[in-house]
């Protein structure tokens, strides 16, 4: 680290397998400040496609970035982490914080999965920027929470909390098996495993995962698809001037709700889950007046204890750079190595 022992900044990143965001986190260590949200400023993003490898890309950030000499970083990236390395599923990037320091000039790399960082934010983030879309009457201060959302794939993790200590379990369960509910789900579910054989979660609640929904709506209705991209096929249905892209984003949050609550009980996630990834907050008021939250609800013979548990919407840009940012102070906190 570069500044004094109560006071330090680190590099953070987001970085998924469509965008990477940059910034700098500034970190105030000590007691009571675990659920301050740091202060992060000097971001920047680039397009993973403009980069053959993740070395350029970082090294890209450390160039621009105005504040020279950190020495700490934590990576966010969109796949299997373990804290010293990673692999970028959809681009094919191996991440390893050994070979990368040296190049970086960092003394210290830790390497996270995205959806690890973004659940360790969910305890810092200001309510001003998370919807809730299903309350709970007497939420479990302490209970276990899921945090969940589509982008380039689905991410899912858990957040344990034990008095002061928040412990992230990242997980990949967007590669479990997705179940349809309801005769247009069950429709578009079997059109896609023609083609597809084993259908997961992931299959349908990504960008990708958007189009196949979108394909297979209009083979039902007779209809040749346009060569739309997943933002125009989203754009459209909230501006409700294509039926085809209404009905396919429908479809889209009918199976969004159904899996977030499957993983809440799985998970028994009394704390609450959030929603976010990189498409849920470009599409908030569609969301919101969706049969989504109906579909979460919708759990015989469990609907009562799903009930119990709140479901909210992440908006917060930021969210993961703030995980990450919070996921290095908690490895300094515990005076342990990145």
């Amino acid at each position: 680290m570069s500044e004094d022992n109560n006071i330090q900044q680190v590099i953070v990143a987001d970085i998924g397998g469509t965008n990477a965001r940059f910034a700098v986190a500034t970190l105030t260590q000590g007691a009571n400040t675990s659920a301050r949200p740091p202060l992060i400023e000097h971001f920047a993003g680039y397009a993973c496609a403009d980069f053959h490898d993740p070395l350029p890309l970082l090294q890209t950030y450390i160039k621009d970035c105005p504040v020279k000499n950190i020495q700490s970083a934590c990576f966010a990236v969109a796949g299997p982490a373990d804290g010293a390395s990673a692999y970028l599923t959809n681009l094919g990037w191996n991440f390893e914080a050994e070979k990368l320091s040296g190049p970086l000039a960092l003394k210290n790399i830790i390497i996270a999965n995205d959806f690890a960082a973004l659940a360790r934010s969910v305890t810092a983030l200001d309510p001003s920027n998370v919807i809730s879309l299903h309350g709970a009457a007497n939420p479990s201060a302490t209970g276990p929470i899921s945090v969940m959302g589509p982008g380039t794939g689905f991410g899912v993790a858990q957040v344990i909390r034990k008095q002061s200590q928040v412990t992230v379990i990242p997980t990949e369960g967007g590669h479990s098996a997705f179940v349809p509910t309801g005769e247009l789900e069950t429709k578009v579910w079997n059109m896609v495993r023609e083609s597809m054989g084993r259908i997961t979660v992931e299959t349908f609640l990504s960008g990708i995962g958007i189009l196949r929904i979108y394909r297979a709506v209009c083979s039902l209705h007779d209809m040749s698809p346009l060569n739309y991209e997943p933002s125009t096929i989203s754009q459209l249905a909230m501006e409700e001037s294509d039926p085809i892209c209404v009905d396919t984003l429908n479809v889209f949050c009918t199976m969004l709700g159904s899996v977030a609550s499957d993983i809440a009980l799985i998970h028994g996630s009394l704390g609450g889950v959030y929603l976010g990834g990189g498409i849920l907050p470009k599409i908030a008021k569609f969301v919101q007046k969706s049969r989504l939250v109906e579909c979460y609800l919708d759990k015989p013979p469990m609907e009562k204890y799903v009930e119990q548990i709140p479901l909210n919407l992440i908006t917060d840009p930021e969210a993961a750079l703030i995980g990450a940012a919070l996921l290095a102070k908690d490895a300094i906190d515990e005076k342990r190595s990145f």
